[in-house]
């Protein structure tokens, strides 16, 4: 059964999460499961959103990414939709695309009921990662007219591929960023070690940008440009900044990170899709003042 969302809990925390801020975010959670790809037996092929124990395995990510991005900047409004289970993406590239367009229509309409209902004509900012960023490059294609996409501060697509033929095909909806203030733009980038680690579910991309340099060359970022990693401290029970974490440059449309230990984020049961030197599940955090600084920029909350 499709969501409904004029109903609460298909919006995580609530659905009234204005907080008479001038900008929001809108935000799309990554794969969430994490079955290895090889499971064909009895993993679906999405996710139940009807029962509250797989919305709450959703929320730990979502608490994240509202508390290091949004904090006191922003709005910030998440749905939950029928996402695709790793299950899906061991099928072949033409059964991904079908099945994407479920977990697509859900975004889609959840971001209709966001703008008719809660956005009241402020500008926003898209945000994603891994499946989220896909689900959110659909909504730029397909789920949005033009006077939504004129209010739409910039789409921040981490974790995933815009192809070639993406660009040929929306040029007048996908435009990269090609520095640090311009709007309207897609930020996109996949993080690796080297390039060995490169993953073969986005081999094709071809947009990429440096997120403390802000540039599409390969210009080396030193790693006195980066502000800070944001990962959750246990002993602490805070979130923890650790600035100067890594240098950066761009090779092959890939942000190549060669101070980071590959074991931070590896994930044996995903080396298929993710293999040793992938930092595919870093990419949130692991620029996560550089962005945060950045989307203040782009939306004018900054000087």
């Amino acid at each position: 059964m499709r969501p409904r969302y004029s109903i609460e809990k298909y919006w995580f925390e609530s659905s009234s999460q204005y907080k008479g801020k001038p900008v929001d975010i809108f935000y799309i959670y990554p794969t969430i499961n994490s079955e290895p790809l090889s499971n064909r037996g009895s993993v679906p092929a999405y996710t139940d959103i009807s029962r509250a124990e797989v919305r709450n395995a959703a929320k730990k990510n979502q608490v994240y990414n509202k508390t290091v991005y949004a904090a006191d900047d922003f709005n910030f409004f998440a749905p939950y939709y029928r996402q695709m289970t790793t299950k899906v993406f061991a099928m072949s590239n033409t059964e991904r695309k079908f099945r994407a367009k479920l977990s697509a229509a859900d975004v889609r309409r959840a971001f209709q009921y966001y703008m008719r209902t809660f956005n009241n004509g402020r500008p926003f900012i898209l945000l994603g990662h891994s499946q989220g960023s896909q689900m959110l490059l659909e909504l730029l294609k397909h789920g949005m007219t033009d006077k939504q996409y004129d209010q739409m501060v910039a789409a921040y697509l981490m974790g995933y591929e815009i192809t070639e033929k993406d660009l040929d095909k929306f040029p007048h909806r996908l435009k990269p960023a090609m520095g640090e203030t311009d709007r309207g733009v897609v930020i996109s980038y996949n993080s690796v070690t080297s390039m060995e680690g490169k993953s073969p579910l986005f081999a094709n991309t071809v947009v990429c940008i440096n997120p403390l340099n802000w540039r599409t060359d390969g210009v080396l970022a030193s790693a006195d440009l980066h502000k800070g990693i944001v990962r959750y401290d246990k002993k602490a029970k805070a979130y923890k900044t650790t600035p100067g974490y890594t240098s950066v440059r761009i090779e092959d449309h890939l942000l190549v990170c060669g101070e980071v230990d590959p074991k931070v984020c590896y994930n044996e049961s995903l080396k298929e899709p993710f293999p040793w030197g992938n930092l595919h599940f870093a990419d949130t955090w692991l620029y996560a003042e550089n962005i945060k600084e950045n989307m203040r920029r782009r939306a004018g909350l900054l000087g």
